[in-house]
């Protein structure tokens, strides 16, 4: 049979293709996609379900199981990593987290393991087949080809927005089940315009200005009306500081790309996480003046397809993937960035494969000269870095990818990793450089690991420093405001009394 044959035996509607989900299946809906009609149909179903398991990542959906009248049909429980949209969620215990490095989701991990499920449906969402029957991921890669490998039932929902990239970023209509052709809303500009006025008026003219700069399709801006009760920020501002990287750049922002900068020489190979400081950075000129520059990273931060097309990242001294920007995924940075994904699209500068791979410290450290960027929230003065949860036992983030990095960065030959966060976090309430962490905080890497921490204020080098000097370095680091007190702590803890 051809595959064109195999694809349209296998298309069918949303309704039918959700119907193989089973109460007591785990139903997984892998990280970086905006699904348009799937949710909505197994949603459907919340009568008929029970105990259905969802497992998934960060997504721009608000899915209607975060809802309470939905929870003895679904469970969700979020892999890895969770994003602004399903933390009230969890605040509220109404959800599971799963923390699993993205390196080892399924490297030596089967269903033999003790505690190991395989899923029973994946939900994927791909571009339509090409002239050789296979579709494309589309902006992001993570763990879909794996998932695809190992259900029971794959269910793709296709896209026509979705581009095509080199490396592994594809799937043959053999290794799908059932395709559900979607296709995006396109509301009436009196039904767009009432969603846009539904948004309080500050925040409006920011989206709208967004809107404009970056030529966001109708559809998208339509999906806002299912994220705007969910959000526990304003839309306006997720956009600026973590899907786009558009907005004004921090001032502190400023302060860390020069310290961060003075870091990184020509033809280091290089690895920026997405967030909230790390994405302004690149505005900021954390690469200014750098040549010859290689690229490897997770997930990409805005403008780095553009710093590939003017040549400042080449790759020219890579181990491997010499010349090519490797990543899992540009979702969400370029996801809404039209000049990027143009530029993406179809282009050998560029390869995406499983995080199974980027993140695998083996490739990592197989670079030289390889340097980690990477978020955090709290920094104590032993070295204890925490990115995922803020007092309170409150999960924010997750570890992600974090501990693939520092571990890949600190092997590689000449290799460095590190830390950036502001000084100051709560409109400069409190340090982020503390004395311990509290009860409750996860810490996400080891003092063992840690390297270099970068504020607005400075470098801490602490590897290979004593427990004392590593308390003067970081307390030089830190806010005016707070040092005084720090000095207090460090002197109560780790001298003589």
């Amino acid at each position: 049979m051809d595959w064109k044959t195999e694809y349209k035996g296998k298309l069918v509607s949303a309704e039918e293709a959700v119907k193989v989900v089973k109460s007591g299946d785990r139903v997984v809906i892998p990280l970086s996609q905006t699904l348009q009609v799937l949710h909505e149909a197994l949603a459907a179903r919340k009568d008929e379900l029970r105990g259905v398991e969802i497992l998934q990542g960060v997504t721009g959906v608000a899915y209607p199981w975060y809802q309470p009248e939905y929870e003895e049909a679904f469970t969700a429980n979020f892999g890895q990593f969770i994003g602004p949209m399903p933390r009230q969620v969890l605040w509220e215990r109404r959800a599971d987290f799963t923390a699993t490095p993205y390196a080892i989701e399924f490297k030596d991990i089967d269903e033999r393991r003790p505690g190991c499920i395989d899923p029973d449906v994946v939900f994927v969402v791909v571009s339509p087949p090409n002239e050789n029957g296979f579709c494309s991921f589309g902006e992001a890669m993570w763990e879909k080809k794996e998932y695809v490998k190992r259900a029971k039932k794959v269910i793709a929902e296709v896209s026509e927005h979705l581009i095509r990239t080199y490396g592994d970023n594809f799937v043959h209509v053999s290794e799908i089940d059932c395709f559900v052709e979607a296709t995006p809303y396109n509301p009436t500009p009196e039904e767009l315009e009432q969603v846009i006025n539904s948004i309080p008026a500050e925040s409006r003219e920011r989206m709208e200005a967004l809107f404009d700069e970056f030529k966001v399709p109708a559809h998208v801006i339509w999906a806002t009306r299912d994220i705007l009760s969910i959000l526990t920020t304003t839309l306006a501002d997720l956009m600026e500081r973590t899907v786009y990287g558009a907005g004004p750049v921090p001032e502190h922002c400023y302060g860390i790309a020069h310290y961060v900068n003075q870091l990184i020489n020509d033809g280091d190979c290089i690895q920026i996480g997405t967030g909230n400081t790390s994405n302004p950075l690149v505005r900021a000129g954390v690469f200014e003046g750098k040549q010859d520059l290689g690229f490897h990273t997770e997930v990409s931060p805005p403008l780095i397809p553009m710093l590939v097309k003017e040549g400042i990242f080449t790759g020219k001294y890579k181990n491997i993937h010499q010349g090519k920007a490797v990543a899992t995924s540009f979702w969400p940075s370029s996801s809404l960035r039209q000049e990027e994904l143009d530029f993406i699209n179809e282009n050998p500068l560029f390869e995406l494969y499983g995080s199974h791979y980027t993140n695998n410290v083996r490739v990592i450290s197989a670079h030289d000269n390889f340097v980690s960027i990477q978020n955090a929230l709290f920094v104590d003065m032993t070295g204890q870095i925490g990115v995922e949860t803020i007092p309170g036992f409150l999960l924010y983030n997750g570890p992600g990818g974090q501990m693939d990095w520092v571990i890949g960065a600190l092997n590689s030959k000449g290799g460095r990793s590190i830390t950036v966060m502001p000084s100051t976090a709560v409109g400069g309430g409190t340090s982020r450089i503390v004395p311990l962490m509290e009860e409750g905080v996860m810490v996400t890497v080891p003092r063992t690991y840690a390297d270099f921490i970068v504020t607005e204020y400075g470098i801490a080098s602490l590897m290979g420093k004593s427990q004392r000097r590593r308390a003067e370095e970081l307390i030089a680091i830190a806010h005016p405001d707070f040092r005084a007190e720090l000095r207090k702590e460090a002197q109560r803890l780790f001298w003589p009394s």
